[in-house]
């Protein structure tokens, strides 16, 4: 008996030890588009999400699946191959709207300017997840 206790209790510890080893990711993105007639602001610190669309302001709290799911399409953009595509020019004649996008993943700085019509496909991919979470909120 007392053998099976020291076991359970050596598992309980071993277990415990593991888990605070795990270390959780941190995120933080800015991603700001605006022009004229239009204006887009997404802050994700975490779990908490801040959507700015056209005067209208969102708060959310993600779920811890819905934070996981955020990280793990972060996770997957090769930011080595982004380029910044603004065009000057666009931008003086209106052509274009500058979006402006930061991420802080675990430490690693991560910025670029483009189009915000014509994000890379990746990028654009996660800006639509973070306002589908807005969408369902409303």
């Amino acid at each position: 008996m007392k053998l099976s206790n020291i076991i359970l209790f050596l598992l309980l510890v071993s277990s415990a030890s593991c888990q605070s080893q795990h270390k959780k990711d941190s995120i933080s993105l800015n991603y700001v588009a605006q022009t004229r007639g239009f204006q887009l602001a997404i802050r994700l610190e975490n779990i908490f999400l801040e959507i700015y669309k056209n005067n209208e302001t969102v708060q959310i709290e993600l779920t811890e699946n819905q934070f996981n799911e955020v990280v793990e399409m972060v996770k997957k953009i090769d930011f080595d191959t982004i380029k910044s595509n603004i065009s000057i020019d666009d931008l003086a004649l209106d052509k274009a709207i500058k979006g402006e996008f930061e991420l802080n993943l675990n430490e690693e700085i991560y910025s670029f300017e483009f189009d915000h019509n014509n994000a890379p496909k990746n990028i654009q991919e996660l800006l639509n997840k973070l306002q589908s979470f807005y969408k369902a909120k409303e």
